[in-house]
Order: C-alpha cells, then structure tokens, then sequence
C-alpha cells in the first residue's frame, strides 16, 4: 500500500476509527517510552550547561554528573529500543495495513484502501 493521499499526494495522512470496530493499536515498546523523554531532558541539561558556560562560570558538578547519568540512560534505553525495532517494526506494519479507512491532513480527502 502507498501511504500517501491519492488526491495531492501528501504523506500527512491518519487512519479515521471505524464505528463499532475495536481500535487496533501498534504495540510501542517500553524502552522507546524511556529513550524519548531521556533525549528531551539531556537536551535540557546540555542547553542550560551551555547557557551557563556562556553567562556563568561553567557548569557545577552537580550539573556535569546528571548530564553523564542522562546520557547513560539514553544509551542504554537507545540499545533496548534498538534490539525491540524489528519487532515495533513488524507490529507498525501491520497495524498500517489493518486500517481500512484514511484521511489526508493537508486536503482533508477520505478513502478506503
């Protein structure tokens, strides 16, 4: 199946619910649960070490040692999701291909595959 909207041609499309059908879900692996919040607060932690290097006398200890924490935990959850991909993977495939009935989010167009 081509995921875009026949009508412009967009891949900004979304599956629309089916009244009275169960919702298929894919299944989203607990270590992309962690991995995603942990890439957001090393992002915090390195832009405030930043600021604080440029406006500041540099980043304390404590600053330094919760950026190296965050950082192990990204890697750690980074090589779980890692070896959990081909099954999220597999399970996104066929969540993709359960869906019968689309909407493009640029165009506004409805279809069934």
């Amino acid at each position: 199946m081509q995921y875009r909207c026949p009508q412009c041609q967009s891949p900004k499309i979304m599956p629309v619910a089916q009244a009275g059908a169960p919702a298929a879900r894919p299944v989203v692996p607990k270590s992309l649960v962690f991995l995603i919040p942990a890439i957001f607060v090393l992002l915090l932690l390195v832009l405030i070490s930043i600021a604080m290097w440029i406006f500041g006398d540099g980043a304390g200890s404590g600053l330094q040692a919760a950026t190296v924490a965050v950082f192990a935990v990204c890697l750690i959850a980074g090589f779980l999701f890692y070896r959990d991909l081909p099954d999220f993977k597999i399970s996104m495939q066929a969540f993709m291909q359960s869906q019968k009935k689309w909407k493009c989010r640029d165009c506004s167009h409805e279809w069934e595959s």
